[in-house]
């Protein structure tokens, strides 16, 4: 019985503790609406001098388990901008977080949309 209820507890903490994500659409540039971009195609930038000009679309935070490398916290990141119709991030920070489990990725940035 023990046994049954230690599996059914870490079960339960290993899905649903996997990741997670938010955005906040920021007024820098008015009520600057835009429909939803492709994740696949936005690009990400460690810097805010990308050589294009730009509309700052909102902030996008990810939160992902550590496991090999960064890439799972970006690709979520790619998909909130994406969801503000943003073509890039800019400004990208990773930072570890410290869980119970495991550590964490979290990666930072700032959805952006070109001026074209």
């Amino acid at each position: 019985m023990l046994f049954r209820i230690i599996f059914v507890l870490i079960s339960t903490l290993i899905i649903f503790s996997c990741s997670s994500v938010a955005t906040i659409r920021t007024e820098d540039n008015g009520n600057f609406m835009v429909n939803k971009s492709d994740a696949s195609i936005v690009k990400v930038y460690s810097t805010a001098d990308i050589g294009e000009e730009y509309k700052v679309l909102g902030q996008v935070v990810a939160s992902a388990d550590a496991g090999k490398d960064s890439e799972k916290a970006v690709a979520l990141l790619k998909k909130q901008a994406a969801n503000l119709g943003a073509d890039a991030i800019i400004d990208l920070r990773l930072e570890i977080d410290t869980g119970y489990w495991q550590n964490a990725i979290k990666a930072t940035g700032t959805a952006v949309k070109y001026n074209n």
